[in-house]
This record gives structure tokens, C-alpha cells and sequence, in this order.
């Protein structure tokens, strides 16, 4: 649902439906619709409720829903050990050589950056 109220910006529960409909989803209207609901309720979406058919809008960011869901990724299957994630994605994925150089890119710019208590 995020995912495609991220791509459209904001929609109706049709709206979100109909997009969903495209990547092979067939969930039904009022299971979307209770669901939007649920989300709106936890702060996840809002809700233009002037308009009819109701508007939704996602309020969290993809890069913020991303970010937490890797990090649990992280500390749930590599005990937190982000390094041995890198690691293996490196190993075992097909990376394009664009990849691999902004890889190189943040690993150089993060070595540039001053360490917290040292003096430069």
C-alpha cells in the first residue's frame, strides 16, 4: 500500500487498488480500505476526509520505512553485524560495476570523515 501511494503521491483506495492490480495484487476493496484505515490510525498515512472518495497520503518516507526495516534485517539475520550483509551482497550478487564504484565512493567518504573524540 506505502509502495504505491509512494508512486502516486496520493490516492483513493481505488486508486490504490488499481495500481496494486498492476504488480499482480487482487486484494479486495474493503481489505485495502481496512487497511489504509489501520495505517492512517498508526500515523502512517493521512486522510483528506473533506473529499469524497476519501484521500490518502503517505506520510512516512520510503528512505525512513527502508532504513528501519534493514536495520531489523541486520539485527535479526546478521546479529547486527552490518558489515557481513555488505559482505556477502559483494560475494554472492551480480553488482554492476556503477554499484560497485559508489560502494567504493561511500566506503572512501567515510573514511574522510573526522572520528567522534579525535582530534584532526
Amino acid at each position: 500500500i506505502l509502495k504505491a501511494l509512494w508512486g502516486l503521491g496520493s490516492g483513493t483506495v481505488r486508486d490504490v487498488k488499481d495500481a496494486l492490480a498492476k504488480s499482480g495484487d487482487s486484494s479486495a476493496y474493503t481489505t485495502l480500505m481496512t487497511l489504509m484505515n489501520q495505517l492512517a490510525q498508526k500515523g502512517a498515512l493521512d486522510v483528506d476526509r473533506d473529499r469524497q472518495p476519501f484521500v490518502y497520503r503517505p506520510v512516512i518516507r520510503r528512505d525512513q520505512v527502508l532504513g528501519q526495516r534493514l536495520r531489523q534485517f541486520v539485527e535479526q539475520v546478521f546479529d547486527g553485524q552490518a558489515g557481513e550483509l555488505v559482505m556477502r551482497l559483494v560475494e554472492q550478487e551480480e553488482l554492476s560495476a556503477d554499484d560497485l564504484r559508489r560502494i567504493e565512493r561511500m566506503i572512501d567518504e567515510r573514511d574522510d570523515e573526522p572520528k567522534e573524540g579525535k582530534q584532526c
